[in-house]
């Protein structure tokens, strides 16, 4: 049967390549990307397309899809980048071939096949190429001209418009007129090319083709062709002159058949949107066509029907054709053919079979022409299937054999022999059964090849698809960027997988407080979001830094869209020279080219994400050396991560962006930064869930975080990831078998040593079970003897060793055999099987050539053991506690050891690993004492020492009393550490760090000094009150404004002053000029004057205010001064001349301050009316729109890089922050503040500092609103505050005098989270120990032989207000916030007891007595109680109570003989009351005593028999209690007397003072003296105790959170000594009767640094530089 049924229509459809191969031909890429157009086209959100074509084109019809084709476009949606691809590779054939000098027919064919897939720019710059090269051809290019013909075909809708189709057809027509007299074939080519452009025209319907320019000329040149003796031109030209008659209409061919098959309404034609190929209606409208011929389409009758009679007669078509040509009229054939190409198209075959057969203009034989060559094209495409192509020849041959009214036309009949003879002599291999059916039906036809009709012209009706895709082939190898991309991207994604994640919390700063946290995440994305460009991650060791950058990238891979930003980690440490060319380097280890890289950085924005600053050793700003966002360079956005322990006082400096302006400073706008601060209970809860599902576990969250929370400080020390990770691993060997866990001591360097052994043995056991070589397996064999666990600690401490001594520390090792065969590299990464089994079993990780640890702690922590390997010391249970060990020597360290090669102080992280081996293993500590004992005598044993004392102190070794004389420890970290009453004398100290050490007495005579540190800064004593305080320019000088008219210069070098200038009135405002040379000041006469700072003489006195001037400030050229007055006004000045240049109003109320722009563009000023006013200083006009509403008493603050404004509000105490640009508010910073007194901006960065009048110093960070630090040492109301030119030093005066200077360090965290909480302390009835209590509700345990303390946990809910211990070594009593008291068992610390008190008043004090029957308490309601615990109820006796709570409150001591208790009424004139403990009446005394002192603390003497008394007055009162009156009363504290103590013999008073002193008073009965006065404390002294069994030892607790142990020796020979056996909470320098006569090379700063914190004066001092008892605290 010939064409019994449809069949999709043709396409060209190839073997679809597989995903993300290289494809092959050009014909594929066309496959590929129409099917991810249909795909699109037929989605849901393309659904109208289908319902209607405005062009008036067939209608779309969702296409079949086979399943290889659905299954492929499954796949390849599924990844971006390859539909990119494949859309990028069409995109570059346009390109390729418009570049291309050499158009030639394949590359034309290849080419024109894209025009249906490409988009709509390269469709139209593909066809303006055609267009041109047309054009431009001299002679006919037939290819060109058919590539241009076939792209207009194959266009989408909306790619072409009417102009460029006149264009083509115009273009087309002019060279026609020039050839039909020339060429028949190339009229005919140019013919058939105007057809097929006309056909387009009119499905397009163009209306606008010009009658005169366009269509008279073309119908003209048509009709000039009725000569030739070309039947194939005849037809072309006749064909091209229909169509020409449609382009005028607004209907094309087909809707015109489709308007005739619907009728006429009302006159009116109906014609739906779009044509729908119908056959019922086809028929029906070619037959109502046919009927309308003599009116509807205006055909002449006269005409037609001569035409029908020629044919009637049996003359010829070419005869006919001749007499139709130049008709000027429509031609039913014409739609109907076009009806029959449509039909074909659609793949309706069956259809078009009834149409050849039913058409009413059937026997035209124009209409057969047309048939006949449609037949022919169609069996010729190999784009049909063969069984269609087959039928088209078998239904010519049945039209030319059966088929009478086709037989009647000699001309068709041969045409349609010609045709199929034609297609006999097909010759390709896919042309073989086409060629068959062809000679079969010549066989049953009788072929007279006389009348066989010449055939010069090609069947085809398109460009053959080409064998050959030249223009592919080259762009295969132009590599495609996003295609290359999307390889990366997915290799990345496969290698960057995290099995736990937990998002980090972070901090704005190092400064910040540990209480105001945010996502780390949000706010990187705040930042990439921004026109910032470095973001700085800070961290510790392990606290997550890498894994947060690897889930950053993975994150930004995962959303990347082509053309956006491209996310590219790069490991710093990996990469050889990162301040040269990073990203090129890192791009090239990535397998891009040169060409991809320059493109990349030419087009492309990149985010770095820098991991391991610390890790490669850097000091270079990698954004300034690598040039990143300058003219030509990378466009980036860069985070980057550093350890913090790595990073200096100024690290900013190392990452700050260098701006793009003439002097190239750094963009502190562009810069940011976050701290990652350790998990939180919460997140290691999560993290512990993520983690048990990896593998198959017993234990459950709970079962982790119970231990992890009874186990003594694991809870704290896991808070670090990394950390968490090894205890979780680890955690179950570490308990296995332990019963009691909460004496369990964990660190963590036993966490990495367990963890090590477990991966060792792991790994031991896979190589045994795993099938190995025969080699492999006697060579596992030979470590299995040796000790499988030990070669593989071994190896990795090697390793360890090699990697800091071959490169540095650099953590990643670059191993290739070839290469590395015969260096240090093969003994770790070589292909013996000892080393390889070793390699494979040890925590390292790989990554094609690239070896590192696990992470960079784990290296620290093998390199560690190498200083010290604990391997060759455990014989014992090392989680067990550890024992003293015995005197025994221990071994001394080798000259090899490391200790000796390297300064460990870099490696605070090997620092920690052997400061917690210190504590482990004694021996080791006797190691490194051993080492700095030989420093003495052994300078080559200089760096060992200083490492093995740094190691101590971080250990927590205390030096006290020790004999350091002569030591060489240069470079040493001592800082927070204990050296109370030590000898330093002779020692080389050279750039020691004694930051917030304890110096107590310590003996620094003729040591070498030089470069010493201490980290703070002596303040100045001025003799009347500080009004304004400046820095210069340079920072070289430091100018002070004092309120008797004295205006002071200070080197900033030596701090001692150098100029000296007195007015005869008071100012109170200066300001230094750019050029460092000069100050402009005020003084209360109204005028402005100008000093010079080297002369010392006034050049100038401005005079024009009515009223005091409130502010000055230099213009940044310097050469205008500005002044801000109480007549509310503003003046200008020459610098030069004291010219007065503008008179600025406006403001309604005194102006406080005045603010340069940093350009000198803009002047802002702060007035009393609440108002912000800026102005231009060069005309003195206001910018308009710019006041800022009232936010109270103004003054301003501008940051360094002039876009924000910091505005006080003394009134609330607020800060203001707003847009200097645009005036915009923005935060309110507030610290529940007195009004604020003094603002000031840092000069380097986003800081701002202010001064209260509650005498607190505020530092701020803008950024992010947050209060960084509180600075306290000022007694007086501050004045005045301001920034160094650096930004690392502040300056804040007061009305005292005192000037105090501090360092502001970058990197030290918020003096915020340093609060301390007051401790009191007491022993034990033994003496073995001390409890603390502090007033943030937390108690302490502490070891008084060794000062080890741990927590006691107690339950919030019994918030604890007081605590005190039996004498009888059975109860530990905490008084609780809701008035009950808890008796827990002082060894267990378990609560065996509670006495009910009062349920709204917290247990403020109590007290035991000596045989522990009886407990006293004191609530806050003021009232005293005594219990009874010898009796079972738990209610108390009220012994006490006061009635005015504001002037009295009770107060109870217990005698320690007898039954005798004193009840202390504590007020402005108290009463002591003595009661006996077995009355029932405690309304009346024993006896009473009337004191006109306030007593605040009282005790017993030993034998009962006195009582001392501590006074409000700073006095101590002795009071016999046989007499009525304190007969003794002892002078020497300063302020009031906080806490006094009998010793247990008697001999010995304590007293502790509001002063900040302990006094040690020795005396008898009646004759006291103070013997001792111990210094040292920051705050007041809260208590002191005695060890009731170790003579002479006492501790102290003090309001600055300190618990310290001291003992008095010497007492017997007469050269009394107290020194500090241990102390907590030290937290800033103590220096008091620190001896330093003859150090050599200490600083004059330091020196008056030293004094000023109570330092023996020695005689190298500077006059007024001694010590002054108070001064600036």
């Amino acid at each position: 049967m010939i064409f019994a049924e449809n069949v999709p229509k043709p396409t060209m459809t190839t073997e679809l390549p597989r995903f993300q191969q290289r494809i092959e031909a050009t014909q594929q890429l066309v496959h590929c990307n129409a099917l991810l157009l249909q795909d699109t086209l037929f989605s849901p959100q393309f659904a109208t397309v289908k319902d209607a074509d405005s062009a008036g084109s067939l209608v779309l019809q969702e296409p079949t899809l086979k399943k290889t084709e659905l299954d492929w476009l499954e796949t390849t949606k599924k990844d971006p980048m390859e539909v990119d691809r494949l859309r990028w590779l069409v995109s570059r054939l346009v390109e390729q071939f418009v570049a291309d000098d050499n158009k030639d027919s394949t590359k034309i064919a290849e080419i024109v096949a894209l025009g249906r897939v490409l988009e709509k720019e390269y469709y139209r710059k593909l066809l303006s190429t055609f267009i041109k090269e047309f054009d431009d051809a001299c002679i006919l290019d037939v290819d060109v001209l058919q590539g241009l013909v076939q792209l207009a075909q194959d266009t989408s809708p909306g790619y072409l418009e009417a102009d460029d189709l006149v264009k083509i057809l115009g273009t087309i027509r002019e060279r026609l007129e020039g050839t039909h007299h020339q060429s028949t074939q190339h009229a005919y080519h140019l013919t058939l090319a105007v057809s097929k452009i006309l056909d387009v025209m009119a499905e397009h319907k163009v209306q606008d083709l010009n009658r005169v320019l366009q269509h008279e000329p073309l119908s003209a040149v048509l009709l000039g062709l009725k000569d030739s003796s070309d039947p194939y031109l005849m037809y072309q030209a006749c064909y091209a002159f229909q169509a020409l008659q449609y382009v005028p209409d607004d209907e094309s061919a087909l809707q015109t058949v489709w308007r005739h098959s619907t009728g006429v309404v009302d006159g009116l034609v109906k014609v739906t949107a779009a044509f729908k190929l119908d056959l019922v209606s086809v028929l029906e409208g070619l037959s109502s066509l046919q009927e309308a011929l003599g009116g509807t389409i205006s055909v002449a009758g006269t005409v037609y029907e001569g035409i029908c009679s020629l044919m009637e007669s049996g003359r010829g078509v070419l005869d006919s054709l001749k007499e139709g040509l130049g008709s000027g009229q429509k031609r039913p054939w014409y739609p109907a053919v076009r009806a029959a190409y449509a039909f074909a198209q659609a793949g309706k075959l069956k259809d078009l079979k009834v149409l050849i057969f039913e058409a009413p203009c059937r026997r035209d034989p124009l209409f057969q022409w047309g048939i006949c060559q449609l037949l022919g094209e169609m069996a010729m495409d190999p784009a049909w299937a063969v069984s269609a192509r087959q039928q088209s020849v078998s239904l010519l041959g049945h039209l030319c054999q059966h088929d009478q009214d086709w037989g009647q036309d000699e001309s068709v009949k041969a045409w349609m022999l010609t045709i199929i003879t034609k297609l006999s002599k097909l010759r390709a291999s896919s042309d073989q059964a086409v060629s068959e059916t062809a000679r079969s039906v010549l066989q049953d036809l009788t072929v007279d090849q006389s009348v066989l009709i010449k055939d010069p012209y090609p069947l085809m009706s398109r460009l053959p698809i080409p064998d050959a895709s030249p223009l592919l082939a080259k762009v295969q190898n132009i590599q495609y960027l996003e295609y290359e991309l999307s390889k990366f991207r997915l290799q990345r994604l496969e290698e960057v997988k995290l099995p736990v994640y937990i998002s980090p919390m972070a901090k704005a700063n190092p400064q910040a407080r540990d209480d105001e946290l945010f996502p780390l995440k949000e706010k990187v994305q705040e930042f990439l979001a921004s026109d910032r460009q470095v973001m700085l991650i800070l961290g510790d060791s392990g606290a997550g830094k890498s894994t947060f950058n690897k889930y950053l990238e993975s994150e930004l891979l995962r959303t990347y869209t082509r053309g956006g930003p491209i996310p590219l980690f790069i490991n710093l440490s990996a990469i050889d020279e990162p301040d040269r060319d990073m990203i090129e380097k890192q791009l090239r280890s990535d397998n891009f080219n040169d060409e991809q890289i320059r493109e990349l950085k030419l087009y492309r924005q990149f985010i770095l994400i820098c991991d391991g600053y610390d890790e490669s050793q850097q000091l270079a700003n990698l954004h300034k050396t690598n040039m990143l966002n300058q003219p030509g360079q990378w466009n980036t956005k860069m985070v980057i991560s550093c350890r913090t322990q790595y990073l200096g006082q100024d690290y900013r400096n190392r990452f700050i962006p260098q701006s793009r302006d003439h002097y190239a400073r750094p963009a502190v706008d562009l810069f940011q930064e976050a701290v990652i601060t350790p998990f939180s209970k919460e997140q290691i809860q999560s993290y512990i869930e993520q983690y048990i599902p990896l593998e198959p576990r017993t234990w459950t969250t709970k079962d982790y975080m119970d231990r992890l929370t009874i186990i003594p400080n694991l809870m704290d020390l896991v808070r670090n990831p990394f950390v968490l990770t090894l205890a979780l691993e680890a955690l179950p060997l570490v308990i296995e078998g332990k019963q009691d866990l909460s004496v369990i001591d964990i660190t963590r360097v036993q966490l990495y040593d367990t963890f090590v052994k477990h991966w060792l043995d792991v790994n031991k056991r896979r190589l045994e079970s795993n099938s190995l070589s025969v080699k492999d397996r006697e060579t596992l064999e030979q470590l299995l003897e040796a000790g499988f666990t030990s070669m593989g600690v071994d190896y990795s401490i090697g390793l360890a060793l090699a990697i800091f001594e071959k490169q540095d520390g650099k953590p990643v090792v670059r191993y290739t055999h070839l290469k590395d065969k015969n260096t240090w590299r093969v003994d770790f990464f070589g292909p013996d099987p000892e080393v390889r089994l070793l390699r494979e079993s040890s925590p390292l990780t790989r990554s094609g050539s690239l070896f590192r640890f696990l992470h960079r702690s784990m290296q620290e922590y093998f390199y560690s053991r190498t200083v010290f390997n604990p391997s060759c010391h455990d014989n014992h249970d090392e989680f067990a506690p550890h024992p003293d060990i015995g005197s025994t020597d221990p071994a001394l360290l080798e000259a090899e050891n490391p200790l000796f090669k390297r300064s460990l102080l870099v490696e605070p992280s090997v620092i920690q690993f052997l400061s917690e081996r210190v504590k482990q293993h004694p021996d080791f500590e006797k190691q490194l004492l051993t080492v700095i004992e030989q420093s003495k005598a052994d300078a080559s044993a200089s760096t060992a020492a200083a490492n093995a004392i740094t190691i101590l102190v971080r250990a927590g070794v205390r030096f006290n009393s020790a004999d350091l004389r002569g030591i060489r420890i240069s470079g040493a970290d001592l800082s927070d550490g204990q050296f109370d009453s030590t000898q330093f004398q002779g020692a080389d100290l050279r750039k020691v760090n004694f930051a917030r050490s304890w110096l107590r007495q310590a003996d620094f005579s003729n040591a070498q000094m030089g470069g010493v540190q201490f980290e703070e800064l002596p303040y100045l004593q001025e003799c009347t009150a500080v009004e304004a305080v400046a820095f210069s320019p340079n920072g070289k000088l430091f100018a002070v404004a004092l309120r008797d008219g004295s205006l002071l210069t200070y080197d900033t070098t030596t701090w001692i002053q150098v100029h000296q200038h007195k007015e005869q009135k008071r100012m109170s405002t200066i300001a230094f000029s750019p050029n460092n040379q000069h100050l402009a000041f005020e003084i209360r006469d109204n005028t402005c004057r100008l000093w010079d700072t080297i002369s010392g003489e006034t050049l100038l006195v401005m005079e024009g205010h009515t009223n005091w001037v409130t502010s000055v400030a230099f213009s940044p050229s310097g050469k205008q001064i500005a002044s801000a007055s109480e007549d509310n006004t503003i003046r200008l000045w020459s610098s030069e001349t004291g010219e007065c240049l503008f008179v600025l109003n406006g403001h309604e109320k005194a102006v406080l301050s005045v603010a340069y722009s940093t350009d000198g563009r803009r002047l802002i000023s702060g007035s009393r009316d609440g108002t912000i006013r800026v102005w231009d200083p060069k005309t003195g006009a206001s910018e308009a729109g710019w006041v800022i509403p009232r936010v109270g008493a103004s003054c301003v603050a501008l940051s360094a890089n002039g876009l924000q404004l910091a505005v006080t509000s003394s009134r609330r105490g607020e800060i203001h922050l707003m847009n200097a640009i645009t005036g915009e508010s923005g935060q309110i910073l507030s610290d529940d503040t007195t009004a604020i007194t003094h603002i000031s901006s840092s000069p380097i960065g986003e800081l701002i500092v202010t001064s209260s009048k509650d005498n607190i110093v505020r530092l701020w960070d803008t950024s992010t609103g947050q209060l960084i630090s509180r600075f306290s040492g000022h007694s007086n109301r501050i004045t005045a505050c301001t920034f160094s030119p650096d930004g690392l030093k502040i300056a804040s005066g007061d009305v005292g005098g005192i000037i105090q200077l501090r360092e502001v360090s970058a990197n030290r965290p918020s003096s915020i989270t340093q609060k301390r909480a007051e401790a009191t302390a007491a022993y034990s009835h033994d003496g073995l120990f001390i409890i603390s209590y502090h007033d943030d509700y937390t108690i302490q345990r502490w070891n008084s032989s060794s000062g080890a303390s741990r927590s006691i946990p107690f339950s919030s809910t019994f918030d604890v207000e007081s605590v005190a211990i039996s004498p009888n070594g059975h109860w530990f009593a905490h008084g609780c916030r809701n008035g009950n008291i808890r008796l827990l068992n002082d060894r267990t610390d378990v609560v065996e007891r509670i006495l009910l008190g009062s349920s709204h008043h917290s247990i403020v004090e109590m007290s035991f007595s000596r045989c522990g029957r009886w407990l006293a308490t004191c609530d806050s309601d003021w009232v005293a109680r005594l219990w009874d615990l010898d009796r079972a109820d738990d209610q108390g006796i009220v012994v006490a109570e006061t009635v005015d709570p504001y002037r009295s409150r009770p107060y109870v001591v217990f005698s320690p003989v007898g039954d005798q208790i004193t009840v202390i009424l504590l007020s402005r004139s108290s009463r002591l009351r003595l009661f006996d403990l077995q009355s029932t009446d405690f309304r009346q005394p024993l006896k009473e005593l009337c004191v006109s002192d306030t007593l605040l603390s009282a005790n017993y003497s030993p034998d009962g028999q006195r009582l001392v008394l501590g006074t409000g007055t700073s006095s101590i009162l002795l009071w016999d209690l046989q007499s009525d009156k304190a007969n003794i009363n002892l002078e020497g504290h300063t302020d009031s007397v906080k806490c006094v103590v009998y010793s247990p013999c008697g001999k010995w008073i304590l007293s502790g003072s509001r002063d900040k002193t302990v006094r040690l008073w020795s005396g008898e009965v009646d004759s006291w003296s103070c013997v001792a006065v111990i210094n040292g404390y920051s705050e007041a002294v809260t208590s002191v105790a005695w060890n009731p069994v170790v003579p002479l030892e006492f501790v102290t607790g003090s309001e600055d959170g300190s618990v310290r142990l001291w003992r008095i020796s010497g007492a017997e020979a007469g050269n009394l000594s107290v020194r500090m056996q241990w102390g907590s909470h030290i937290g800033q320098l103590c220096a008091a009767d620190l001896t330093f006569k003859g150090a050599v090379d200490l600083s004059p700063i330091y020196r008056k640094l030293l004094v000023q914190r109570g330092a023996i004066n020695d005689s190298l001092l500077p006059e007024g530089d001694e010590p002054e008892e108070g001064k600036g605290e």
